[in-house]
């Protein structure tokens, strides 16, 4: 499975490693063999998450996030068939659990999209265009930023929480919020 290179460094062979194989080692313990499905299998989950959501931060986000679980619950799998198989399912479930909980949660909010604006003139712009400014730029995020944003900044949810509550990672969180925000000033300036 591994093998040296001109520079010294070890190197996985990746076209003699069997599936079979390279899932058993993964089950074992290998962090080589771990590596290898990860970069064996990225583009095409990603390829495959693009058919179920449009959000590609969390299609990225899920596919992290199932690895992880798959290491942290390595010792408690079973030897599959089909490895690219049982990633594929594994990560539709994850993307449409996430989907589905915040889809559920953004319903349940009365107005997600509530925002404590002082009522006051700017010049030019009155509070209702400001809003409607703000409401067009909200609407432009995907489902999954608007209800980072409205947990964020409506609930008060600490980036722990939200991780959490979405069962993303807490980098995900600081990031998606970070793009999100950035898309909103942009569209506001």
């Amino acid at each position: 499975m591994l093998e040296q290179g001109e520079e010294g460094i070890l190197r996985v062979n990746t076209a003699q490693v069997g599936e079979a194989a390279l899932w058993e080692d993964f089950m074992q313990g290998d962090a080589g063999a771990y590596a290898l499905l990860y970069r064996r299998y990225f583009f095409d989950l990603y390829q495959y998450g693009k058919k179920i959501s449009d959000d590609q931060d969390l299609i990225k986000d899920c596919i992290q996030d199932l690895f992880v679980k798959l290491w942290h619950n390595r010792g408690n799998l079973n030897q599959t068939t089909s490895v690219k198989y049982y990633l594929f399912t594994s990560l539709k479930h994850k993307i449409l659990d996430v989907l589905k909980s915040a889809a559920v949660r953004y319903r349940a909010a009365e107005d997600p999209l509530e925002l404590d604006m002082a009522d006051e003139n700017t010049g030019e712009e009155s509070y209702d265009d400001q809003r409607a400014d703000v409401l067009r730029a909200l609407n432009t995020l995907s489902r999954h930023q608007q209800t980072l944003l409205h947990l964020k900044f409506n609930k008060e949810r600490t980036n722990q929480e939200i991780a959490a509550e979405l069962g993303i990672t807490i980098q995900s969180v600081y990031n998606a919020v970070f793009k999100a925000l950035r898309s909103l000033r942009k569209q506001l300036h």
